[in-house]
């Protein structure tokens, strides 16, 4: 009799407890609670788009700063080759650079420059090249990189430049073609351009009012070869 009153009360005690086990189920894996996978996408997508965002406050950062630093290799670069410069640099409007007024005393200069190169031969113009000039680069330039290119320097004694807005290229030696830009911009100058060869200075000078050491010791272009 007793055997069978304690196998009563141990069933009742385990049908309780399988009861409030089975209440509990729910409230365990409710729908409320959200699964691990999912909170772990949420967070990784989270993640994403911030460094999305902040990559993206990168590029903004670095495209100004690239324009900023487009507009100031422009001026430092007249700077470097005229000197003197003040101010913010060079101002350019209409494709036009304004320089400033060129300063020195330019027989000073030249005659101090024959004094350290090798002259070249009176009649010397270079091998025929191919000159290009393309959209937003300046005439003076690249005409002195061709000049460089054939051991010369180019004096710019102008107070302007000019950005090229439409490509053009000149199929002739470095003489011929330093004439040819000359004579396409002195439109732009009261008294037109003259334009010298110095060949015992190895030196290519533009410049809008002639004077009488370069009437004497260089060629005025064109001159019959031309």
């Amino acid at each position: 009799m007793k055997f069978w009153l304690r196998s009563i009360i141990l069933g009742l005690i385990l049908i309780g407890l399988a009861s409030a086990l089975l209440l509990n189920t729910e409230p365990l894996f409710s729908d409320s609670q959200e699964p691990a996978d999912k909170v772990v996408a949420t967070k990784v997508d989270t993640y994403q788009a911030e460094q999305a965002e902040s990559s993206a406050q990168e590029e903004i950062l670095d495209a100004e700063k690239s324009t900023n630093a487009a507009a100031d290799g422009l001026s430092n670069y007249y700077a470097s080759i005229r000197g003197d410069m003040t101010g913010d640099g060079p101002q350019i409007r209409n494709n036009i650079v304004y320089l400033p007024e060129p300063k020195g005393d330019l027989e000073k200069i030249l005659t101090a420059r024959a004094l350290i190169t090798r002259p070249l031969p009176k009649n010397w113009i270079g091998e025929t090249d191919n000159h290009p000039f393309r959209l937003g680069e300046t005439l003076f330039g690249k005409l002195s990189e061709y000049a460089g290119d054939n051991n010369l320097q180019v004096i710019w004694w102008l107070n302007r430049d000019f950005v090229v807005k439409n490509a053009f290229r000149i199929n002739k030696d470095i003489v011929t073609t330093s004439y040819q830009v000359g004579k396409a911009i002195e439109g732009h100058f009261e008294n037109g351009l003259s334009i010298y060869f110095c060949y015992q200075q190895r030196t290519i000078v533009v410049i809008e009012h002639g004077t009488a050491y370069l009437d004497k010791e260089c060629l005025l272009l064109p001159n019959r070869r031309h």
